[in-house]
């Protein structure tokens, strides 16, 4: 079976009743085809290996008596309860050579390091998702390795393995590797609340087990690229290809609108406190796992569920406006043009769906920089998409007349209205 490991959300909305039975902790699996966690996914494989990462996080949740730690006291899968685990769902390494600092004529070599994850509850006996928490982090560093080896071959699988782990701990530890050993150095003492690892210790931790029966699930129904922005995106108009997500000027695929609807979901699910179901391509999951109740691997088919509600989430273009210009300094706005679309989710078609509110909107970001700093405009595009997100969601809620003026691109009565609409059906209480 096809795994899908772009970063996904499963969770359902605020109508599910709760469950006050504790759920068993499985332990750290992947989103991957069989037998190819090495190859999608070389350095977090390792880590979990090196660091123990799975009894970093037991050791988390010991004393816990809303979670039992799996084959601890004669508890096991066998047992009927609901599970939990932390999935990996993408690993990657982007490398972009940007010629040399017009300071000192370093080259400039551009790594980009992509960790998603979530957290998994689901049902042991229909391995039907229940809830799930995504968690997505880049982190750029600048080497000055010359054109032909700015790539990522050319660094040992210990440099790579080191930036991820910074990723998972919240630190800046991998500037400092040379010959000490990695669990010498990321040692559960020094986990940051600014890594991916204590965000998703926290979910764990303060998630809510709920009954699988009675859902009316929400989510992210698609995500749509008008061709102008398909073309933007691929480096064929105004702007070189986003190299984080395109390559060779091809279209861009399943991972980059994945992320699009893994961050849109969570600002919804954040500003209106309900589970939000994100975008995603395909049918099921299948999830490697090694668990902590077994001494090998198990593959589960895992269930995504069936949309009542859902939002549509449209990326129309993007725009860069080059402002004033000084001695020093330079002025420049980035655009992001959206639109989202809400409504009932009548099958698995594109057309099966009956629209109850449509909101057109953009965002902009404006930047004042050096003449001599290196702009990446994507970055830029890529805040500014997610801070849109953001203030859509926030004023579903309540209206900032300002932003409603400025990014709405409907009357602020037909805002409020559509709002008002879209509160009423996910169920939103203050």
């Amino acid at each position: 079976m096809r795994v899908f490991f772009g970063i996904v959300l499963f969770s359902f909305g605020n109508l599910i009743l709760s469950n006050p039975d504790p759920v068993i902790w499985s332990g750290i699996g992947y989103f991957v085809d069989a037998d190819k966690i090495s190859s999608e996914y070389p350095n977090i494989s390792s880590l979990e290996k090196d660091l123990n990462l799975a009894k970093i996080l037991s050791e988390e949740f010991s004393g816990n008596e809303k979670i039992i730690i799996g084959g601890s006291e004669n508890k096991s899968s066998d047992e009927g309860l609901n599970s939990i685990l932390l999935a990996i769902t993408s690993e990657k390494v982007f490398s972009n050579y940007r010629g040399k600092s017009p300071l000192d004529g370093t080259s400039l070599c551009y790594r980009t390091y992509l960790l998603g994850s979530q957290v998994v509850l689901y049902s042991l006996d229909d391995k039907k998702i229940l809830k799930a928490f995504p968690s997505t982090m880049k982190r750029v560093f600048i080497d000055d390795d010359k054109e032909k080896l700015c790539n990522y071959s050319s660094k040992k699988p210990k440099f790579h393995a080191a930036r991820f782990a910074d990723i998972l701990w919240g630190t800046d530890i991998s500037k400092d590797i040379s010959s000490i050993k990695l669990n010498d150095l990321f040692l559960s003492s020094n986990i940051s609340s600014d890594g991916m690892l204590q965000e998703q210790l926290n979910n764990i931790i303060n998630l809510e087990n709920i009954y699988s029966k009675g859902s009316q699930p929400i989510g992210v129904r698609s995500i749509v690229l008008t061709d102008y922005a398909k073309s933007q995106l691929a480096g064929n108009s105004d702007f070189p290809a986003h190299q984080d997500y395109i390559s060779s000027k091809s279209p861009p695929g399943k991972e980059f609108r994945e992320w699009l609807g893994s961050e849109f979901s969570k600002w919804l699910s954040q500003d209106l406190k309900i589970s939000i179901v994100p975008f995603y391509e395909g049918e099921g999951l299948t999830l490697k796992i090694g668990t902590t109740f077994s001494n090998s691997a198990e593959a589960l088919n895992l269930k995504k569920p069936e949309l009542s509600f859902g939002f549509d989430y449209a990326v129309r273009g993007y725009r860069k406006v080059i402002g004033e210009e000084q001695d020093t300094f330079q002025d420049s706005l980035w655009f992001v043009y959206s639109g989202i679309k809400f409504g009932v989710v009548l099958g698995e078609e594109p057309e099966d769906f009956k629209v109850l509110a449509t909101i057109p909107f953009n965002q902009t970001t404006a930047r004042q920089y050096l003449k001599s700093d290196i702009i990446n405009d994507w970055e830029e595009f890529d805040e500014t998409a997610k801070r849109g997100m953001r203030e859509l969601s926030r004023n579903l809620i309540k209206q900032d007349a300002k932003w409603v003026k400025k990014s709405s691109e409907i009357s602020s009565k037909e805002f409020r209205n559509f709002a008002k609409t879209i509160l009423n059906k996910v169920g939103y209480e203050k």
